[in-house]
């Protein structure tokens, strides 16, 4: 008998959801919970920072095409939350900051000139919740319940993926709270505006520079609030972002007889980043080990 004619294998991309994630550790989550079963469209670019995202025509075409949209509003990325106003009725759009208590950014430094790098969602709140491990373990049930609506039929295995992702973010935060809980000193100055929600957290005050950025020298006066404060806390390291240049912190940390360090914000990865296989589970991990030398812990 002739052998019967195979039967075409089913493409297994063809029932995936397509997810637009709006920068990097939405994505991480949405994999984690999802593997394979979702398609990722992100739409800050890998090393770009988020909040200069700017919408091109190709970027809209992805949204209306996705089946679901990961974001945060507030104006946090404004050119998104205006496409997503008018996308088309199939398309299901989460705000991951709803429901959310904000916290006020942090006043800068008193005494330090300029303005502090650093953003601001709308009413004067700060839009960096995903770097208290425990906000960004709420924001992980916000996206599986997300999936799971928009994909019943998978929703075992989102619940599935959700709860080991969210079993690893506990263990990232005893880890913090037991490491960040017996320091020397409790303030961390730093030029980027984005540990409120992580100082909070973990009983930690956060004191932002003015004056102090990549293209700009801090003045006089700004030097001596800083360096005030040093003595005043107990200051001994001056954290910087790890994605700018560093001389800025070096000239800070200089007049102050300070070292420097880098915390990361974990708001997009470089492609050197990913190549080395990093994350925001990493990269957290990273910014615990450098305030554990720089302010210095003992929990250790």
């Amino acid at each position: 008998a002739p052998a019967a004619a195979a039967s075409p294998s089913p493409d297994p991309a063809a029932d995936r959801l397509t997810v637009a994630v709006a920068f990097y550790p939405i994505e991480e989550a949405a994999r984690a919970i999802a593997g394979d079963r979702i398609e990722i469209a992100g739409l800050t670019p890998v090393g770009g920072s988020p909040h200069d995202l700017e919408v091109t025509p190709a970027m809209v075409d992805e949204l209306a095409g996705a089946d679901l949209v990961l974001y945060l509003g507030g104006g946090f990325q404004s050119a998104i939350a205006d496409v997503v106003a008018s996308l088309p009725d199939g398309v299901e759009a989460i705000d991951l900051l709803a429901g959310q208590k904000l916290l006020p950014v942090d006043d800068q430094l008193a005494g330090t000139d300029g303005e502090v790098d650093g953003e601001v969602l709308e009413g004067g709140f700060d839009p960096h919740v995903w770097l208290d491990p425990v906000r960004f373990g709420q924001m992980v049930g916000t996206i599986e319940a997300a999936l799971s609506t928009a994909d019943p039929a998978n929703a075992a295995t989102y619940a599935e993926g959700s709860a080991a992702y969210q079993a690893r973010l506990g263990i990232l935060h005893d880890r913090l709270a037991a490491s960040l809980a017996d320091c020397a000193s409790r303030t961390i100055v730093t030029s980027h505006r984005a540990f409120g929600y992580f100082a909070e957290r973990y009983g930690l005050e956060q004191l932002p520079i003015a004056g102090v950025s990549p293209d700009q020298e801090p003045d006089p006066r700004s030097l001596e609030a800083v360096a005030q404060a040093a003595r005043d806390r107990g200051v001994r390291t001056i954290f910087y972002e790890s994605v700018v240049p560093r001389a800025f912190a070096d000239t800070v940390a200089r007049e102050i007889g300070a070292v420097v360090d880098a915390l990361e914000p974990v708001e997009s990865l470089t492609q050197e980043q990913l190549d080395l296989g990093l994350s925001y589970l990493a990269l957290m991990d990273q910014n615990r080990a450098a305030l554990v030398r720089g302010l210095p812990c003992f929990g250790d």
